[in-house]
Parts: C-alpha cells; sequence; structure tokens
C-alpha cells in the first residue's frame, strides 16, 4: 500500500468496512471483529491508530501483532480464505493493516459462540433469525434461487408459460430444444427432485408461476411517480405482481408512461425522442430483477422516477467478487447471484440480456450519446441504487429550439418542411389537409417557402409539387 493509498485509508471514518485500533484486542473481540466482516461485506483493520481520535501511534513490533493475529485465528475461527496482513511504514512508524475479504461460505463462526456476527456501522453484533437464514443461503451452492419451494408443487407453474419460454429459446437458439417441459426445467435449475416426487425452486415459482408473489412476497415492484425532486408526494402508485421477465416489461412500461417525448428536428426530419434513452432504461430495470438478493423478505425492488430523474433500489449489497468501483469505470464484471434467474432471462433474447457482463458499460454509454451524465451507481444501506439523472427543464427547452432553415417560418410551414423531408414532396391538397388551411392560404404559404429557397415548385397544372432544395 503507497503513503497516498495509506493516507485515504486513514481518512475515512470508523464504519461498516473500516476499523481502527491503536493495540491488538482481546482474542475474543478480534475473532468476532473479522467473521463479522467475512459474514458482511470484507473490510480492514489498522493496527495503530486511535479509534476515537485518529490520532496515529504506530504499534511497537509489527511481527508480533502478525504472529498473535495469526495464532487468534487458527484457534478461535474457521476461514476458508485466510486475510491478508500488510506492515505500512509512514512518517517514521509502522502499522499493520488486516484485509478481510467477504467471505463466500457464510455464515463464519468464532469457535464457543452459537451466533454469527454480523457488522452494523462501526460495531459488530450477533445476526438476528433471519439475518442468520441469509447468510446461510448467501453460502449456500445455489443460493435463495436455488432452494426448493416448500409448500408449492408442479402444478402450481404455468404449462402456458413454460411453453412461450420454450418457443422463445428455439427461436433465439433456432433449434429445438428436444426436451418436455419438465426436462427443460429440471436442465434449468427451476424444478427438483424431493423424494419421489418434483418440486419447484424459488427460481421455478419466480419465473414460471402466473402470481409468484402469493409465494414469495418480496418479487414484487413497486413503481412510483414522485411529484417534483423529492418523495413528499406521488402523481401514480403501482405495485407490479407477475412472473420475473413480465415484471421488467410492466415497469417499463411505467416509467414510459411518466416520461416527457419531445420531436428534434434533424436536417429536414422530426425525430420523436424521450427523456431517457430507453436501452439505459430498460438495462437499469433488467439489473435489478436479475441481480437482487430475494432472500431478503419485506424488501422490494423500488423504481421511483421524478421530474429531474429516475432511481431504481435493488434490495442486497453487490455480491463478492463484484467492485463498486470497477462498475464506475465501466469495466466488465459477470459474477452472478442468480445465475437461474440470469440463464432464462439470457433464453429470452436480447431484448433482456445482450451479453453477460457489459450491462453496465452500454447503460452508461447510452446515458452519454443521449447527452446525458453517466448512471450513478451507490450502495445505499442493504441496497444497490441506480441513479439516471435526465435533462430536467433543459429537455423542453431542446424541443423549442428550431433550426436556422426555420427562421421566419410559422409552425405550419415548418410541419409542411417536416412532411417534405419524410415524403420527399407535397401538393397543395396535401399541405391543406395537414394545415386545414383554404387553397389560397396554402399557395401563398408555400410560394412564401420557394422564394426564401427552401422549396422549389416541380411538375405542371395538376402535377404541379413542392420539393426541398438541399445544398
Amino acid at each position: 500500500m503507497t503513503p497516498a493509498e495509506f493516507e485515504q485509508l486513514i481518512g475515512q471514518r470508523e464504519g461498516e468496512t473500516l476499523e481502527l485500533k491503536r493495540e491488538m484486542p482481546s482474542s475474543s473481540d478480534l475473532a468476532k471483529l473479522i467473521t463479522a466482516f467475512y459474514n458482511t461485506r470484507g473490510g480492514a483493520i489498522v493496527f495503530g491508530v486511535e479509534d476515537k481520535t485518529r490520532r496515529l501511534v504506530g504499534v511497537t513490533s509489527p511481527q508480533g501483532i502478525e504472529e498473535g493475529i495469526i495464532n487468534i485465528l487458527r484457534a478461535r475461527c474457521s476461514l476458508d480464505v485466510m486475510p491478508s496482513i500488510g506492515f505500512v511504514p509512514y512518517q517514521g512508524m509502522e502499522f499493520v493493516i488486516v484485509t478481510c475479504p467477504q467471505g463466500d461460505r457464510k455464515p463464519y463462526l468464532v469457535s464457543g459462540e452459537t451466533r454469527p456476527y454480523v457488522r452494523v456501522g462501526s460495531s459488530n453484533r450477533e445476526a438476528q433469525d433471519e439475518e442468520v437464514r441469509r447468510l446461510y443461503i448467501e453460502g449456500s451452492a445455489g443460493g435463495f434461487e436455488a432452494l426448493s419451494y416448500r409448500g408449492a408443487t408442479v402444478a402450481d407453474l404455468s404449462e402456458e408459460l413454460i411453453a412461450a419460454y420454450v418457443r422463445r429459446r428455439e427461436e433465439t437458439s433456432s433449434q429445438p430444444l428436444g426436451l418436455s417441459w419438465k426436462e427443460a426445467l429440471r436442465s434449468l435449475g427451476c424444478l427438483v427432485e424431493q423424494g419421489e416426487t418434483q418440486v419447484p425452486t424459488n427460481a421455478g415459482v419466480m419465473l414460471f408461476a402466473e402470481d409468484p408473489q402469493r409465494f414469495i412476497g418480496q418479487a414484487e415492484v413497486a413503481c412510483v411517480r414522485f411529484k417534483g425532486a423529492d418523495v413528499v408526494s406521488y402523481i401514480d402508485r403501482r405495485d407490479l405482481r407477475g412472473p420475473l421477465y413480465q415484471l421488467v416489461d410492466d415497469a417499463e412500461q411505467f416509467v414510459y408512461r411518466h416520461m416527457k417525448v419531445g420531436r428534434r428536428i434533424e436536417g429536414f426530419v422530426g425525430v420523436e425522442y424521450r427523456e431517457y434513452p430507453e436501452e439505459a432504461v430498460r438495462e437499469a430495470l433488467v439489473n435489478a430483477v436479475v441481480h437482487r438478493d430475494y432472500s431478503r423478505r419485506g424488501q422490494r425492488i423500488r423504481v421511483f422516477t421524478f421530474d429531474d430523474r429516475i432511481e431504481v433500489y435493488s434490495p442486497g449489497t453487490l455480491p463478492p467478487g463484484v467492485s463498486l468501483e470497477k462498475m464506475r469505470r465501466l469495466e466488465p464484471q459477470s459474477v452472478l447471484r442468480n445465475p437461474i434467474i440470469v440463464g432464462v432471462f439470457r433464453d429470452l433474447g436480447s431484448r433482456y440480456i445482450e451479453r453477460l457482463g457489459t450491462g453496465i458499460r452500454r447503460m452508461a454509454l447510452a446515458m452519454e450519446a443521449h447527452g446525458l451524465p453517466r448512471p450513478r451507481f451507490e450502495e445505499v444501506g442493504s441496497e444497490f441504487r441506480v441513479t439516471l439523472v435526465g435533462p430536467g427543464e433543459r429537455f423542453m427547452e431542446e424541443v423549442a429550439t428550431r433550426p436556422a432553415w426555420a427562421e421566419g417560418l410559422n409552425e405550419r410551414q415548418v410541419e409542411a418542411v417536416l412532411y417534405v423531408g419524410e415524403h420527399a414532396r407535397i401538393t397543395n391538397r396535401e399541405y391543406r389537409d395537414l394545415t386545414s388551411v383554404s387553397r389560397r392560404w396554402a399557395t401563398k404559404e408555400l410560394q412564401e417557402m420557394v422564394a426564401l429557397g427552401i422549396l422549389a415548385v416541380r411538375g405542371s397544372g395538376r402535377a404541379i409539387h413542392y420539393v426541398l432544395v438541399r445544398d
């Protein structure tokens, strides 16, 4: 670690991922601290800094602290991957930094303790019942989505939805699946053997039940259109239910329903466009649905739209191996929390998942191409938030902007030029139908545009029509 990196680290306040220690704590306290980091989001322990004042005091024996840490870990903790221990010289003093990863095989326990510890803010505490359950799910081979759902049967799945998936998959792959629908679901991980029967997994329920929320309530999506730029009052709200891919479609339509639509003039053609690029909106919604932590009961995906932004909240922090910094740098990452769900979405075609690991980059590029800032990616408490910042009042200014050739023309004439730009020509009759003016008035306004050098007359008699004069 460089001096600059060390300064940045100790400049932070103690929190969920940082602990400052003047000296070695008791073996029990250190074991609880390290396992709490492994059970939560990982973190760093810096020895040689007073935690309350953040005064640098250094340590007298870095090797002694290292040896003591290793002995405590061997005696009190069962870790599959050991933390890294490093020495940092700074301002004539020595410091020891212990870096703990977020563990893949949760929960991690301290010898002699019956409950795992988790990190909450800057403290360590015993996990509560629901947290313990979630830790076991996160540490299981397939996670929550792969667990069989107790109380659901094959009869609770929709054969119509399954058949639609099989058709879409065959269209995408251009070859027949060659499996019965039960065999297809077993191969996906949506159906498992339980004794002599087959039962759906949580993923199977969420993907192929008509009303998955009857079984898994947290699989809802709450969509709210707020008035203005804060959450004081709202204009519209919908709590979406249905299979996961339907949630994406319905959430997208909710957002579009409350999105401004304008027309930008490009050359001599009017192009309709939205406040936000469709690709960025859809990518944010798909990511939330396929990557959220479904083991978190009582938490739903939330889609908030405001006058100036869209916020998408996805329950659960980032999974181990996914870096917020890399995400902000648009580097590809493809660690999957829900590989079964991702696999089904991918089978449904590029409408949902185009290529794994590239969605964040495509979302950012779509925003930039639309003249908007890159999305903001943040972890807020136990949720992941994506914010799409819109054009705000600038959107209406862009709509009102007129091209140079429109100077001196009224709105009817501008519409007529755009009509010619799209259809290559316009007659007096077409001008009247478009603008609802008399024949005499239509002739007058068309001749004005001829005099300005925008339109030219072609043909004679009843075949007279007008075309664009292009440079």
